[in-house]
């Protein structure tokens, strides 16, 4: 491990520089557009626009850095994601800052890619769980270091340490003596395999994005409202960071030991009640309690999701992954958006609306899929925490290694690609502890119905 890490230093190093910046950025950029009086749903609005420019950059990357390599995309993409940063701070005009939203959204893409490009081809299989938990962490702690910053300075100020943060990324990085990581082929999406795979998974997936997008886009200017200072809106994009961070590793390897499905309708409980603590604008510790919540059932939800769809197919985890991380970043682009309308009725519910109607979506979705469903272990596998970042994030996964050296396709085909186990006669299933961990990837059994889920 240490090897591994002496390898990639540099990359590291990026990536918390980076991101630091990165995540000042996004509470920096709807505090300021509060600041200069625009309604909070035409805030949601650019919100939006980032997670469209994300979802094309992570389209168009492969034939870019096919073209130039790693390093040029990466310097380059690093000069697009700041001067978006500096001109929306200089440029106060919401046309403007739609473009210049989605431009950072697709600079973003395209850097996450390269990083994780490097991570992946520089990690053994041995440590490639260790490595992306250290990834995860790193990747959430350095978003929240950037919050400290706010309130403490001007805006014109903060623009600037955002700035100079993102652009100082680009050292580590432009100057390291590694090879560049080869060019990975694109990544194949499979709907119908992972809505068959897992119901719940796919649509928990789509709602947590929904309620992460919303963090990052409008949950400060929510906080700043309620409480009348931009410093709290600042906590409380940092309460629930810390809130997804603690909640991460419990409940992933909760879900490891009962049906995942439980958990994950646990945190959609979780970021319910979060959602609907009623909030004093004088009682900040409230507020800082509801925000630790709503991140703990939101951020969690998308790798147990993952882990509970990859629990019921043999062999295609790099497939369904890479659906879960679309379905998310949909719900993302969705969240704001229906937040801007509930905002435009309801002025200051927005927030609270939105939340808690991905959360009980999610909840009732999940125990009713439950109740018509008992759950595969046949392919279970441990569960990992995964950022929702890019497609290339994926392949680092050591499950997805898993499925290349059991590729599936040596087997003869059933006919059927999700392969699901037979009903469990435990009189409460939900509760009965999971087998030993092992890889069963061709089940001879199966029946013509979708997924156990």
């Amino acid at each position: 491990m240490t090897d591994s890490l002496r390898s990639i230093r540099s990359v590291l190093l990026s990536v918390l520089l980076l991101l630091a910046g990165h995540g000042l950025q996004l509470t920096l950029l709807p505090l300021q557009a509060q600041a200069l009086g625009w309604p909070s749903h035409l805030v949601g609005i650019t919100g939006s626009a980032y997670y469209v420019g994300f979802l094309a950059g992570c389209l168009l990357v492969p034939t870019i850095v096919g073209r130039v390599g790693h390093i040029r995309t990466f310097l380059v993409f690093v000069a697009l994601a700041a001067l978006a940063i500096n001109l929306a701070g200089s440029a106060p005009d919401f046309i403007a800052w739609l473009v210049l939203r989605a431009v950072n959204g697709c600079a973003m893409a395209v850097l996450y890619t390269v990083v994780e490009s490097w991570l992946n081809e520089r990690s053994s299989d041995a440590h490639r769980g260790s490595l992306l938990a250290l990834y995860t962490v790193l990747s959430l702690g350095a978003m929240a270091i950037g919050q400290l910053f706010v309130d403490q300075l001007s805006f014109e100020t903060l623009f600037t340490i955002a700035f100079v943060l993102v652009i100082a990324a680009a050292l580590p990085i432009g100057l390291t003596r590694n090879e560049q990581p080869m060019v990975a082929a694109s990544t194949t999406m499979d709907w119908r395999t992972t809505y068959q795979a897992s119901q719940v998974g796919i649509v928990g997936a789509a709602l947590s994005g929904v309620v992460v997008g919303m963090i990052w886009t409008v949950g400060a200017i929510n906080a700043a409202d309620l409480s009348g200072s931009t410093e709290a809106g600042a906590r409380f994009v940092i309460f629930a960071i810390a809130g997804g961070l603690i909640a991460q590793f419990p409940a992933g390897r909760l879900s490891d030991f009962v049906d995942r499905r439980w958990v994950i309708a646990g945190l959609a409980g979780i970021g319910l009640a979060g959602a609907a603590i009623p909030i004093s604008t004088s009682d900040s510790f409230v507020l800082n309690v509801s925000a630790f919540l709503i991140g703990a059932g939101a951020m969690p939800m998308y790798s147990i999701c993952i882990a509970h769809a990859n629990d019921n197919a043999a062999g295609r985890f790099l497939a369904i992954a890479t659906s879960m991380l679309m379905a998310s970043s949909l719900g993302s682009v969705v969240g704001p958006i229906l937040f801007s309308v509930i905002e435009a009725d309801n002025p200051g519910k927005g927030f609270t609306f939105t939340v808690s109607i991905a959360f009980g979506a999610c909840l009732a979705w999940t125990l009713t899929m439950i109740l018509r469903h008992n759950a595969s272990r046949d392919h279970f596998e441990p569960y990992q925490p995964l950022p929702k970042t890019t497609p290339e994030v994926v392949t680092l996964d050591p499950r997805n290694q898993l499925d290349e050296r059991d590729d599936p396709e040596s087997y003869p085909s059933t006919g059927n690609e999700i392969a699901l186990a037979p009903e469990h006669n435990a009189p409460m299933p939900w509760l009965a502890p999971r087998p030993v961990p092992k890889r069963v990837d061709f089940v001879t059994e199966t029946r013509n119905e979708p997924g156990c889920q």
